[in-house]
């Protein structure tokens, strides 16, 4: 697994059994119509973030059979912008994988565009538009980005069970040896850049689409966790954030260094931000001193940084299953 990139808000998150002590103030922002929020059902969990005593955010679930809902996903306007409502959708997945439900859904006004590219992001798929809902269901006519709301559309991430994300990323890979025969017989890995679904699926397309040659990881956590560095021409599946094969990666070159030994090249081959090396260290350093904090052990500059660089062979162009 590769290093998270993003930074997230600063905030304390947990799941919330009793959701009458979320601020009504708070869910109206997501649902304006009180009535339905008196209306939601007792059995409903929340994942919640807060910052010291005050909850900044929320996303209120509701489990039915082998789907989990989110009903209502808010964040005080005072907190926004700060990645609370990404990490708040992944603890939501997170809760579903322990319940061991088959998908999650959202669902939203088609007029929420900001809304709608980020589950889009995190990973949630259109599934089906409920034309006239919002007609059908709210007296007073809601209006968003200078749109009437008249329809809700549907979103889904999938959650796949081990053996058939196995069996996803063996079909893409020999597909692939089909149509490249000289890899018949070769080995490969399976991972992602992130175990958050948002960041592995962006540093996935940044490499997909040309800006991402590069990456890195402490070589502590490689140990940690048990798993070999990298070698220069091995091959690797790399997954979305749900676990969906996306693109296969030769490695072709990997070379270890103190943190602050990390040139200005290396920083610009991982394509984020804005290809600096002081963002690199601000975000890396960042990442790498909470996983290693973890472990109960410290970061500095002289930290081991295992710097690998890769060549896209192939885009995984069937990601039609949900």
């Amino acid at each position: 697994m590769r290093a998270i990139m993003l930074y997230m808000a600063k905030c304390e998150y947990r799941i919330e059994e009793d959701t009458s002590t979320l601020p009504r103030a708070l869910l109206v922002l997501a649902e304006p119509d009180e009535a339905i929020i008196e209306d939601y059902p007792a059995d409903c969990v929340a994942a919640v973030a807060t910052v010291g005593t005050q909850t900044v955010g929320s996303a209120v679930l509701l489990q039915d059979h082998d789907t989990i809902e989110i009903i209502n996903l808010a964040v005080d306007q005072a907190h926004r912008n700060g990645g609370i409502a990404t990490t708040l959708l992944e603890r939501a997945i997170s809760y579903a994988r322990e319940k061991a439900v088959r998908r999650v859904v959202i669902r939203t006004a088609t007029a929420s565009t900001q809304q709608l590219l980020l589950y889009q992001r995190v990973g949630f798929r259109f599934s089906e538009i409920d034309h006239g809902y919002f007609a059908r269901n709210y007296f007073h006519p809601l209006i968003e980005n200078g749109v009437r709301c008249v329809d809700q559309v549907s979103l889904v991430f999938p959650l796949y069970r081990q053996e058939e994300q196995r069996q996803l990323t063996e079909s893409y890979w020999q597909d692939f040896v089909l149509r490249n025969p000289e890899h018949t017989g070769h080995a490969y890995k399976v991972w992602s850049f992130s175990g958050a679904p948002y960041t592995a699926n962006t540093l996935l397309n940044l490499t997909i689409q040309g800006s991402k040659t590069a990456t890195s990881a402490l070589k502590a956590v490689f140990t940690l966790q048990k798993h070999k560095q990298p070698q220069q021409g091995a091959i690797s599946v790399v997954t979305y954030g749900d676990g969906y094969p996306g693109a296969i990666l030769e490695t072709t070159a990997v070379e270890t260094r103190p943190f602050n030994q990390v040139d200005e090249e290396h920083a610009r081959l991982e394509g984020e931000g804005d290809l600096s090396l002081a963002y690199w260290r601000e975000v890396h350093g960042t990442v790498f001193e909470d996983q290693l904090a973890r472990h109960g052990k410290s970061f500095s500059g002289k930290t081991p940084v295992v710097c690998e660089r890769f060549r896209l062979l192939d885009v995984n162009r069937e990601l039609g299953r949900m």
